[in-house]
């Protein structure tokens, strides 16, 4: 446990670098501009405008930078052959995958903390109210981002960054759009476009689950049980992500 500690903290210092901090930064600024721009509008249509952008905003920019930052990391251990000085040591290939995973969760997960702080207090500028829905949608969003982290690492220990990236944002339109492709090809596709989609339904993160926006914006309610769900599904995909991540790992020669 203390070596996935160490690579996940590691991790975490080289994540920290990439200008994660602009990012919230640039996220805040355009919420607090976006607050008085919207000031004339009245005051619920402006909470709303202002929680749909903020919260869209979150998603995107989290899963966004997750591809660009963890793109790179296994990369850049090889080509500056620090990853001979940690494999060379006692730590299995499966403790590594798990550690860069942890280390880029981590610092996705300070972004989204500092990028949902500057939502509360647009709202609070704005006089809006902070509801249980909306912390219930960030969390979600953030479950979202952590299996683009595992995809992202599972791309990343046998392709370049620049297909990681591409692949990795594949996953996110197509697990956004799943459910939509799998109705739009039950009803107009043939049979084998039917069982093709239904392949890649279930082998594509449903990332619908994780999309609690709607309910956030216009204060509807939503159940507990829908988050716990959500909270497995993350879990039992992104622990099944990472095990291939380490089959491939696994076999992966270094030279």
């Amino acid at each position: 446990m203390r070596k996935i500690s160490s690579i996940a903290y590691n991790t975490f210092r080289e994540s920290a670098r990439e200008k994660l901090l602009y990012v919230a930064l640039i996220f805040g600024g355009i919420l607090i501009v976006s607050t008085f721009i919207l000031s004339p509008l009245a005051v619920g249509a402006r909470d709303k405008i202002i929680l749909d952008v903020g919260l869209a905003s979150i998603s995107i920019l989290g899963v966004l930078t997750a591809i660009l930052v963890g793109s790179t990391l296994v990369h850049k251990e090889v080509e500056k052959r620090a990853i001979y000085i940690v494999l060379t040591r006692p730590v299995s290939r499966a403790r590594y995958v798990i550690g860069k995973f942890s280390g880029i969760v981590l610092a996705i997960a300070a972004l989204v903390a500092v990028m949902s702080i500057f939502l509360v207090a647009a709202l609070l500028l704005g006089r809006g109210d902070l509801r249980g829905a909306i912390l219930a949608a960030v969390y979600l969003s953030l479950l979202e981002t952590m299996v683009i982290c595992a995809v992202v690492i599972f791309f990343s220990t046998f392709t370049t960054p620049i297909l990681t990236s591409f692949f990795s944002l594949c996953f996110f339109v197509a697990g956004s759009l799943s459910n939509d492709l799998r109705a739009f090809a039950q009803r107009f596709g043939g049979t084998a476009v039917r069982y093709i989609v239904d392949v890649f339904y279930y082998l594509l993160p449903n990332l619908k689950v994780f999309n609690l926006r709607h309910e956030a914006v216009h204060d509807l309610a939503f159940r507990g049980t829908d988050l716990a769900l959500a909270t497995v599904y993350a879990g039992v995909y992104c622990g099944a992500v990472l095990y291939f991540a380490y089959l491939v790992f696994r076999r992966r020669e270094f030279s």
